[in-house]
């Protein structure tokens, strides 16, 4: 049964049909409406690289079909290297002054995004005036202070896996962009880039989608198809960056040319790309799903590092250490007191040492919550200074962050900054 969906989940989907007048420099003609013989072009099937070879199509077609796993999607090369004019960025607010606003936009999001997979499953359109309102909105706030937002990147719900991976992606590729100094406006379509880049996960068959175990070679095939699913789906919606449609194909390239669909090397592979390929990569290794365990966020970033200029762009991968921190808030820790708790945000350039709300004590029995400065405190039974041992997953110990989403509602924990 499931190879027939897996048939039909991947037939003809490299070939789509659009309007001539909606062809663009980069994207490959494959079929005209038309024989091509009864045309002045000798190469049947080319990629459109000349303004005057697009308007000669357009004056002989009124549709012709590309192939979306060639080409470009788009005209548009600025997304293929980071752009010359930056900014730098401070934040401008506390964590916890910021936290309230984030915690309504990030569910506003949520929302979103449920609705945007819930109208393209039912072959509809989705608004992408919301999506950009929203993801506006998101930038906004991370703008501010992204430790709100990366907090809440950090709730994870397995049975909410596709649109909470979707926002996260954007989140952390938010985050990313912020700290290469992007600026607002271009923060905002990266946002929008990376919350749609998953779209194409709605063709793909929910019993290959959300089955337990490991796909055998056959379903996984099918499972790389939604990168193809996502350009299709995007390079005839209006309005969206330029840069979507190619995220969306290729956010699971790699430098070494070992990814998918197409097999990029790390001079094919846009700058965007590859910001949200780390998002990617990193929220999908941290987040539980009904096949597999989360990692914990040392772990993750560990692999990522292994993958480091294999796999991702080194540069990129560094600063997005540095924008989420060794240990990331968030994260489950356990000290070498043996107490454990959830590390708080602190200054990101003592992200070796930060904050710990300490809520289970040397036997992991609940406590009295505490703030722990691994930066200055030491233990009070041997002086020693207090150092993070261990990152575990959400749970562990039966610390759940959901418990803590508005920390602010304890008004022992209004100083955090």
């Amino acid at each position: 049964m499931l190879h027939k969906l897996a048939e039909a989940a991947t037939a003809g989907v490299e070939k789509t049909r659009i309007r001539a007048a909606d062809l663009k420099i980069g994207m490959y003609l494959s079929e005209l409406d038309r024989p091509w013989i009864n045309t002045p072009f000798l190469i049947h099937g080319f990629t459109i690289r000349k303004p005057a070879q697009l308007t000669e199509v357009q004056s002989l077609c009124q549709f012709v079909y590309i192939d979306i796993t060639r080409g470009s999607a788009s005209s548009d090369k600025n997304h293929g290297t980071k752009p010359s004019k930056t900014q730098t960025y401070s934040n401008s607010q506390p964590f916890n002054e910021n936290l309230d606003a984030a915690i309504a936009i990030h569910g506003k999001a949520k929302t979103v995004i449920d609705n945007m997979f819930n109208a393209v499953r039912s072959g509809g359109l989705f608004h992408i005036d919301q999506v950009r309102q929203s993801v506006e909105e998101c930038v906004n706030n991370i703008i501010v202070n992204p430790h709100s937002m990366l907090w809440l990147s950090m709730i994870k719900n397995k049975d909410e896996y596709t649109s909470e991976h979707s926002l996260n992606v954007a989140i952390l590729s938010i985050a990313l962009g912020r700290a290469e100094g992007l600026l607002q406006s271009d923060l905002e379509d990266l946002g929008i880039c990376a919350m749609l880049h998953d779209v194409g996960k709605t063709k793909i068959p929910s019993e290959i989608l959300n089955r337990e175990g490991s796909l055998d070679d056959h379903e996984f095939e099918v499972m790389k198809m939604h990168t193809i699913h996502g350009k299709k789906l995007l390079i005839g919606q209006p309005n969206i960056p330029a840069a979507a449609v190619d995220i969306a194909l290729s956010h699971h390239e790699r430098m070494d040319g070992s990814g998918y669909p197409v097999g990029l090397n790390a001079n094919q592979i846009p700058y965007l790309v590859r910001i949200v390929a780390i998002a990617d990569a990193y929220d999908a290794m941290t987040s539980g799903r009904v096949y597999c365990e989360a990692k914990p966020a040392a772990e993750a970033l560990k692999l990522l590092l292994d993958a480091k200029d294999t796999h991702f762009d080194a540069s990129l991968l560094n600063k997005f250490i540095e924008s989420i921190g060794v240990y990331p808030i968030g994260s489950i820790a356990e000290l070498n007191s043996g107490e454990a708790g959830i590390v708080l945000p602190t200054d990101i350039n003592n992200g070796l040492r930060p904050l710990v709300l300490v809520t289970r004590d040397s036997n992991k029995a609940y406590c009295d919550a505490k703030i722990v400065d691994t930066n200055v405190e030491t233990q009070a039974e041997n002086g020693r200074p207090y150092m993070i041992s261990a990152l575990h997953p959400d749970g562990t110990y039966g610390l759940k962050l959901e418990d803590f989403r508005n920390i602010n509602k304890n008004k022992d924990y209004k100083s955090i900054s």
